[in-house]
């Protein structure tokens, strides 16, 4: 009985320390911090993560909603909510993600400041107008850069993304 058991398990057993182990062993999560390969990472929207079931805001940046739109005439809109997605998407992609935790936001999320390698991502959505600075001054040069230079939303009329939250959450 011994061996017809052994023979039965001992292929989950090579899929269990040839695959799911170092995969296990590529996450890295910490009281402070969080680190993954981006194929890990699972974007939600433009400045939110989920990494390993872990929800993540990014902190102190606010990009537009998945279904907004923003004008670019007035007979023309881009959805300028999938496009924060798409750059995101861009900037993670084939890197290690790292997050530091700050805190939680009134949703159980950990507020991050997360980098793709030695990218600030907060920072590169903002500076590149896939991203607004919100509640806080931290990333206010880069918005005023992006809006100067007319990048991302800034080339177009957009609603704040906030206001967008509260007037379509009725």
């Amino acid at each position: 009985m011994k061996r017809k058991l052994s023979k039965i398990y001992t292929p989950y057993i090579t899929l269990i320390f040839t695959l799911i182990i170092p995969l296990i062993c590529t996450l890295s999560v910490n009281a402070e911090e969080i680190k993954a390969p981006s194929y890990m990472v699972k974007i939600i929207d433009g400045d939110s993560l989920e990494i390993n079931s872990i929800q993540i805001r990014l902190q102190g940046i606010d990009s537009p909603e998945y279904t907004q739109s923003c004008k670019l005439s007035p007979k023309q809109t881009t959805p300028c909510g999938k496009h924060s997605i798409e750059y995101l998407k861009d900037l993670i992609k084939d890197k290690t993600i790292t997050c530091t935790l700050h805190s939680k936001d009134k949703y159980n999320r950990e507020l991050c400041t997360c980098y793709a390698d030695d990218t600030n991502i907060n920072q590169a959505l903002v500076k590149n107008g896939y991203a607004l600075s919100y509640l806080s001054n931290e990333y206010k040069n880069e918005e005023l850069y992006a809006k100067k230079h007319k990048l991302g939303i800034w080339n177009t009329k957009f609603m704040h993304p906030r206001l967008f939250r509260q007037l379509n959450s009725k």
